[in-house]
């Protein structure tokens, strides 16, 4: 005998409730997608899919589905915040926070809607507001991780980079950090360095390397024999800094040391303040491109260009079609330093037939510092690549997306961190020529003769 179509209902409910739990992302999509056809006025089962739709990475769809349960439960407070976090990842940041509020309106006592507007106030520049907020979280529960980390974040952007980098060693007790456990003493900031060896173990990408080396330095000056522990793509440019007297590739064993520290742990041992930020370090390196870069005749100007970087936290990569207005001045030849699978796209668009792809020359970092040092400009999104040139020295300008990185704030055209460093903002999450149309302008007055 089958089941009721109510009995039937509730086992696609379970079924999809216990492929979640158990990490089946796909299994629980199917089950609520079930549900919903079996009950299509249930709002549960339509908020269910939603959730499982966004973490699939299918935004546009989990909205569709949180519309659906609003329609049918329109004073449920986890279907607005749900609908907010749908529409946040598709940068409707405006709507995303009144659907942000109105579920703290409805369930003031949630602590995870007024989070979800915290970061949806903060992607729309709201800092003081959401900063206040995070620090009520953050009261109320001093040890949840990721609500001190975004706190910091929040700090961060204000320029309060005492309070920020002091929450910033919360990323060690994420649940997505990865445990380093270092034998010996961790430097307190405090302890005297004269004659000491000190051990700064790498962590994170490529670009917090790049940014954070220059602390590296202020410890030698207190006397440190430093010892900077590098990913191997780094570690020949890393070997070339001042103050490093050594560099171990990350994954072999490090020298005797005295005390050890974490890169990014030194801008809060060290105090480090927004307006007194040490310059970046110039690598004494002696490599060289090899017959120099291959410049056409008449050519004025040699920019190298990136475009695409990593998909998380969030998305900073530039279509390549809307960069092809650079590309329309004869007298400028562009190079492009993207690696990665996205190198593909120049072929996609025809784009390998006016830009010279030198990525199979860029096998570490110190053969791109060699490149770069040949070229007159590089154009780059918010990437490793951007963090090498501003540390060359070279010019650079960064095209930057609506939602920035703290380290560049939101407003401004230049930041303390590189003084090469030019940046071109989104007005919004959508615009992609505007920020292309003023490097353009500024790559004309660049190349005038």
């Amino acid at each position: 005998m089958k089941d009721d179509p109510d009995t039937q209902f509730r086992a696609a409910l379970a079924s999809g409730a216990q492929a979640w739990k158990e990490g089946r992302v796909e299994a629980a999509a199917q089950a609520f997608a079930a549900a919903t056809r079996m009950a299509p006025t249930d709002s549960a089962a339509h908020g269910n899919l939603g959730a499982v739709l966004r973490r699939l990475g299918k935004s546009a769809a989990a909205a569709a589905c949180h519309r659906r349960a609003l329609a049918l439960g329109p004073d449920i407070p986890g279907h607005h915040s749900n609908l907010g976090n749908a529409l946040r990842d598709l940068g409707h940041l405006a709507e995303a926070v009144a659907h942000f509020r109105r579920a703290v309106e409805l369930a003031p006592d949630q602590p995870s809607f007024t989070y979800n507007l915290a970061l949806g106030l903060r992607d729309l520049s709201r800092h003081e507001e959401a900063r206040d907020l995070l620090a009520g979280l953050h009261a109320a529960s001093p040890d949840d991780a990721e609500i001190a980390w975004d706190l910091a974040l929040s700090h961060l952007y204000l320029k309060d980079y005492r309070r920020g980098f002091a929450g910033y060693e919360a990323r060690h007790r994420l649940e997505r950090a990865v445990a380093r456990a270092l034998p010996g003493e961790r430097w307190d900031g405090r302890a005297a360095l004269a004659g000491k060896i000190l051990f700064l173990h790498a962590e994170q990408g490529f670009g917090d390397a790049l940014q954070f080396a220059r602390f590296a330095s202020i410890a030698a000056a207190r006397g440190a024999r430093v010892v900077l522990e590098a990913q191997p793509e780094l570690a020949p440019l890393f070997a070339g800094l001042p103050g490093v007297a050594q560099v171990v590739v990350k994954g072999t064993p490090p020298p005797p040391y005295d005390y050890w520290a974490p890169l990014l742990s030194l801008a809060n041992l060290l105090e480090v303040e927004w307006d007194a930020l040490p310059p970046p370090p110039s690598p004494r390196s002696s490599r060289r491109l090899s017959g120099g870069l291959p410049r056409p005749a008449g050519t004025r100007l040699a920019v190298g260009l990136v475009w695409a970087g990593k998909l998380v936290p969030r998305d900073r990569s530039w279509p390549l079609e809307r960069l092809l207005p650079l590309f329309e001045d004869p007298t400028i030849a562009f190079f492009s330093l993207q690696l990665g699978p996205r190198t593909a796209d120049l072929a996609e668009l025809g784009a390998d037939t006016m830009i010279r792809d030198l990525a199979p020359s860029l096998t570490g970092f110190a053969e791109t510092a060699a490149v770069m040092a040949e070229l007159d400009l590089v154009i780059t999104i918010d990437s490793a690549p951007a963090h090498l040139a501003g540390m060359l020295g070279k010019p650079v300008w960064v095209l930057l997306r609506k939602v920035s990185d703290w380290r560049w704030r939101d407003e401004g055209d230049t930041t303390p961190w590189y003084p090469t460093m030019r940046l071109f903002r989104q007005a919004d999450p959508f615009d992609f020529d505007g920020p292309v149309a003023a490097v353009k302008a500024a790559l004309g007055e660049m190349a005038r003769p």
